[in-house]
């Protein structure tokens, strides 16, 4: 199909393609949106500040990625991150942590799940 190539974005050896990076960048933003939510108005202070802290993680990395600080190794550790939480959250869910199982935990899951796929998509442009 066709003419041109995907735009991409500069910042390391194997350039990112824009089609793979902005939405991995967005689903990044929604999961810290979703996160602070979460951690705010569910679970509130203390019991939120683990949620709170992800949600910074993950506006920091996308901020520093945005800003081609470091970018590719903030893409190079994005799966291991994105994997962490999940793993966190499934363990969680598994003794029955209040919350873990709430519509708006599994949408959230859901976007860093394919947050995940697009991270280990990127990795063969490295």
């Amino acid at each position: 199909m066709g003419g041109q190539p995907a735009p991409s974005v500069p910042g390391q050896k194997g350039r990112l393609p824009a089609r793979l990076l902005n939405p991995a960048l967005v689903l990044a933003v929604i999961s810290a949106i979703l996160h602070l939510y979460i951690g705010v108005a569910i679970y509130g202070i203390p019991l939120g500040v683990p949620l709170i802290l992800i949600a910074l993680v993950y506006l920091g990395g996308t901020g520093m990625i945005m800003a081609n600080y470091r970018r590719s190794l903030w893409v190079k550790i994005a799966p291991a991150w994105v994997s962490l939480v999940l793993i966190l959250w499934a363990l969680s869910a598994a003794v029955n942590a209040v919350h873990t199982r709430d519509l708006l935990s599994y949408f959230d899951k859901a976007i860093e799940l394919v947050l995940l796929g697009l991270l280990l998509v990127m990795r063969r442009f490295r």
